[in-house]
């Protein structure tokens, strides 16, 4: 009794796991859930999803691990299922086709040929020998794709050739595709990581920061080094930016070992990580001529993130911001004003005075030059299973390439005697593409026409 309970559940689940109902509701949930991970944005701090989308949506987001969609754990298991469902349909498909695979189509009779699709006939003279005749045909069914089976039949030779038999096995190279892709995106996704990079012109990183939505940033350790030696900067007549080039190069060991420039859309792959330009950030210091009451004529340094005395005075200066160009002219905000924070802040175009006064004294200030340096912002991202994906795929092109364009052609040639009279049957079927098999099946039947004719 408990075995029939056993049976009866295992039938039970074999039947849930290959139902094509469940097969298509997978397909259409990981496709919804797919472009809520693409629409939402990924990897940003939770504060940010309360700040956006407000408490209620923000306790959604949270709760279905929707800040990193594809690696949550109901979005895994969706993927899980679908693989099961697909094993379980692929298994149980497979003895019907390794029947279809293995079927004999040696062991079939005149009147069978009669019934096949596509069928040509000749009786001919009594005299006619029917194994000198088997000779002479027998030619025609050898190609250079595959070569004729000969058999005996009853009473007469039975020549069979066939191509394209394997295609039976191109929906298993689609289902194992699938299965290869998605273990390949899940092993990219639990092994590999994507963060980011700031590297200051000049110096050198091994460290790479990975966002965490839960608190600080994670560092995740490069085995080499990579340093910014130079960061080009590029711009249109509007001030938008033209052109931003990072040259790169990988030291390990102390020593250099590449060298390479890379651009938008042009990264750098080195040890399975790759390094894309991904944004930049300009440290300007700012050189301002500063004219005091006094008659004290200086040129004065005044950095982004540093403060610098405004000549004699108590008060400070400071770099707010560089915009290259405004009005065709270069410019910067300073602030001037004392350690508490108390002050204001002023735009300098270059070239042109501007006074500022602290108290009753006036200070006559140009903005003069200005040096620039860069810290480059890089994308880097590692991907160990981008090969399997990459894999998945060509067998997947190969699966639909044998489905749906390689079709199984067979073609019978028969050369017996009935009733008294030499006899010739030929006759031909294929799975798909009917009318071009017809045409290759009437070239052939011309061809053993004019033979019998001669």
């Amino acid at each position: 009794m408990k075995q029939s309970k056993t049976l009866i559940n295992s039938n039970i689940l074999v039947r849930f796991f290959s139902s094509v109902k469940l097969a298509v509701s997978l397909f259409i949930l990981l496709a919804v859930t797919s472009i809520i991970g693409t629409v939402l944005p990924q990897g940003e701090p939770l504060r940010v999803y309360l700040e956006q989308y407000g408490p209620f949506w923000f306790k959604v987001i949270k709760a279905l691990q929707l800040y990193d969609t594809y690696n949550s754990w109901w979005y895994l298991g969706l993927l899980g299922l679908f693989s099961i469902n697909l094993i379980v349909c692929t298994i149980n498909r497979f003895p019907f086709t390794l029947r279809l695979y293995k079927r004999d189509f040696m062991g079939i009779s005149p009147e069978q040929l009669r019934s096949r699709p596509l069928k040509q006939e000749w009786h001919l003279k009594p005299h006619t020998d029917p194994a000198q005749l088997q000779k002479r045909l027998s030619k025609y069914l050898k190609g250079a794709r595959s070569a004729g089976v000969k058999g005996n039949a009853k009473d007469g030779w039975l020549l069979f050739r066939e191509t394209g038999k394997w295609s039976y096995w191109g929906v298993y190279a689609i289902h194992i595709s699938i299965l290869v892709i998605l273990s390949g995106a899940v092993y990219g996704s639990m092994t590999g990581f994507k963060g980011r990079m700031n590297i200051l012109e000049g110096t050198s990183s091994h460290l790479v920061f990975i966002p965490d939505p839960h608190g600080e940033d994670r560092e995740i350790p490069l085995d080499f080094n990579v340093k910014c030696e130079k960061f080009v900067l590029d711009f249109y007549d509007t001030g938008a930016p033209k052109l931003y080039r990072s040259d790169l190069v990988i030291i390990e060991n102390g020593k250099q070992v590449l060298k390479r420039s890379i651009e938008v859309n042009n990264p750098l792959t080195y040890k399975g990580v790759t390094f894309y330009q991904s944004s930049y950030q300009s440290l300007p210091e700012a050189h301002i001529r500063v004219k005091t009451p006094t008659g004290t004529d200086k040129v004065v340094s005044v950095s982004a993130f540093y403060r610098t005395n405004l000549p004699d005075t108590s008060l400070v200066m400071a770099l707010l911001r560089y915009v290259p160009n405004v009005h065709g002219m270069p410019a910067v905000r300073l602030y001037i004003g004392d350690e508490e924070g108390r002050g204001d802040a002023l735009w300098l175009i270059k070239g042109h005075e501007k006074e500022f006064k602290a108290g009753s004294r006036v200070f006559r200030l140009v903005f003069e030059s200005i040096d620039e340096k860069f810290i480059t912002g890089l994308q880097v991202k590692k991907d160990p299973g981008v090969l399997i994906v990459w894999l998945g795929f060509a067998l997947m092109v190969f699966g639909f390439g044998a489905v749906f364009w390689v079709a199984h052609k067979r073609i019978w040639l028969w050369i017996g005697e009935e009733k008294g009279r030499p006899t010739v049957i030929l006759a031909g079927q294929t799975s798909k593409n009917r009318m071009g098999f017809e045409k290759e099946f009437n070239r052939l039947a011309e061809k053993i026409q004019q033979e019998l004719e001669e």
